[in-house]
């Protein structure tokens, strides 16, 4: 398993304060509780998380992802029968991908439609980034 960050052209890891203008791009007015809902999502699915600094990467194409702290880290979804050994970059975008179906979902359930649009679209944009990644077939196990 590769446990390198993944960061062909077309990404970008942010530092700084660009970090601070991310999070409102990536989930919009919901910022706040979606990256919560990172932070617990991981705490439910990745073995043995305790928290820890997040990176966040920009996808040139829009949307981006947050990455756990390095290592590798073991997924587990009993919901799915899911269960891999994955890199932090590819852990974080089964993670962000979680919470954008989940967020998507809930805003179409409560009429939000500039929400529930904006969370499809970063959830396309980091399906499509996620195809070109070296633990892709995992990444696609794990959100089944």
């Amino acid at each position: 398993m590769n446990t390198a960050l993944h960061a062909p052209q077309g990404a970008r890891f942010l530092d700084g304060f660009v970090k601070l203008r991310f999070l409102p791009s990536l989930f919009g007015d919901d910022f706040m509780r979606a990256e919560n809902n990172v932070y617990l999502y991981a705490a439910r699915y990745l073995t043995n998380y305790n928290g820890g600094e997040w990176t966040f990467v920009h996808l040139e194409q829009g949307g981006g992802y947050m990455i756990p702290p390095d290592g590798t880290w073991r997924f587990e979804n009993p919901e799915n029968w899911s269960v891999a050994e994955v890199s932090a970059d590819a852990a974080g975008i089964i993670i962000t991908a979680l919470v954008l179906n989940h967020r998507s979902w809930m805003y179409d359930r409560h009429d939000e439609e500039e929400l529930c649009a904006l969370f499809c679209r970063r959830h396309r944009q980091l399906m499509v980034w996620a195809e070109t990644h070296p633990e892709a077939a995992a990444i696609f196990r794990a959100l089944d």
